[in-house]
């Protein structure tokens, strides 16, 4: 039930991707403004794990997963009575959130709760799990667009039904973290480890790289395809959104035997490929260059991304450590927004085919520095120093 609750929440965040273009109707919305609504809800995020990261370890984990889902039910009910661009930001504010609340803490209750038979890979299914919502939520929503009369209204009503019935099954699933393992609340903001700096930064620059490039595929996706194929429908959108996120969460589970350094470069590679791939796409147009761009970068994400979680855990200390991911994700998440609002802008003064070029450039410069950084932190040639003592994990 955790980890469906983690499918249904992180789909919420991409569910309007394929909608915006309704919503501009509407509300009379420009490109930047669209823009700008869809990354805000990485600020929510942001706000979610630097104030509420250990928050989980003095009430416990399901109250805080149940803070999350009422503020995904807040959430729709916003959209649902949006009539303007302020209504839209508070609604994706209140998105991030919900997700923020969720992305640390479900992980964390997912591999407390998991059985002894799939307790090993259970923090690889919980990543996972975020990475499949974010695919989901983009077909979902485009399945609404070309189905529904009014998906701006539809998709919310059902995904309001759908956080209702969780939040009641919620209630009887039982309390991971136990009283007597509860610790006083003592507020600190996310820090970075104390050792293997080097490496930690190369990590978190390729993990912006991959995530950028997803957040700007959802947010330049319905705009290049009104662009170059205006007759192409909301579901074309998602499919491609969809792909992108979907190949990621495959990615992390079929390759999850890889070791950390294969899957590492394997990953920079792949998702490299991609940018290189989407460079082309936007140059001359090709749906067939943007669709494969796509899903490379989502594999290449996939797997940098469940192997820069796994080698930071095994390279921080147990005091350190979950400081440290919640960095890591705050990173991530600031990377999937500004560089997509800085997207808007050149592709307002410059056209759709310089915007595009230009964030491939910086997404590439971003992974090829990390690459570098890891390679000087001799990530290549040995294997990581860790405390492999069992840990009670902290969210």
């Amino acid at each position: 039930m955790i980890l469906i609750s983690v499918v249904a929440i992180m789909g919420h965040t991409a569910l309007p991707t394929p909608i915006y273009a309704i919503y501009s109707r509407e509300f009379g919305l420009t490109t930047l403004q669209v823009t700008e609504v869809y990354a805000i809800y990485a600020l929510g995020v942001i706000a979610a794990l630097v104030l509420f990261n250990s928050l989980s370890n003095t009430i416990g984990r399901r109250p805080l997963l149940m803070i999350g889902l009422v503020c995904s039910i807040a959430s729709n009910i916003v959209f649902l009575n949006a009539t303007s661009i302020a209504g839209l930001f508070a609604a994706r504010s209140l998105t991030g959130l919900a997700a923020g609340l969720f992305m640390g803490t479900a992980t964390v209750a997912a591999v407390e709760v998991a059985p002894a038979s799939i307790a090993k890979n259970s923090a690889v299914w919980a990543t996972a799990a975020n990475i499949l919502g974010l695919g989901v939520g983009p077909v979902a929503g485009g399945l609404g667009a070309q189905f529904f009369d009014a998906p701006q209204k539809t998709l919310f009503v059902l995904h309001l039904v759908l956080i209702c019935v969780i939040s009641v099954l919620m209630l009887v699933i039982r309390e991971p973290l136990a009283k007597a393992d509860r610790v006083p609340f003592v507020w600190s903001t996310p820090k970075p480890p104390s050792a293997h700096r080097r490496t930690y930064t190369g990590l978190t620059l390729i993990g912006v790289s991959g995530m950028a490039t997803l957040g700007m595929l959802a947010g330049l996706t319905p705009h290049f395809l009104t662009t170059f194929y205006p007759q192409a429908s909301g579901l074309t959108a998602g499919l491609v959104v969809g792909g992108a996120f979907g190949g990621s969460a495959l990615a992390q589970l079929a390759f999850r035997r890889l070791t950390i350094a294969r899957g590492l470069g394997s990953g920079v590679c792949v998702m490299s490929l991609g940018l290189l791939v989407l460079i082309g796409a936007v140059a001359f147009g090709s749906g067939v260059l943007y669709t494969s761009a796509a899903l490379l970068a989502g594999l290449g994400q996939g797997l940098t991304i469940a192997r820069s979680v796994q080698e930071i855990s095994l390279r921080t200390a147990l005091s350190e450590r979950v400081s440290a991911v919640n960095l890591y994700y705050v990173a991530l998440y600031t990377g999937a927004a500004i560089p997509v609002i800085a997207l808007a802008f050149i592709e307002r003064s410059f056209g759709l085919t310089a915007a595009g070029v230009a964030f491939c450039l910086f997404a590439l410069v971003f992974a090829a520095t990390g690459t570098l950084q890891l390679s000087r932190s001799g990530m290549w040639r040995k294997e990581p120093a860790v405390d492999s003592r069992p840990e009670t994990v902290r969210a």
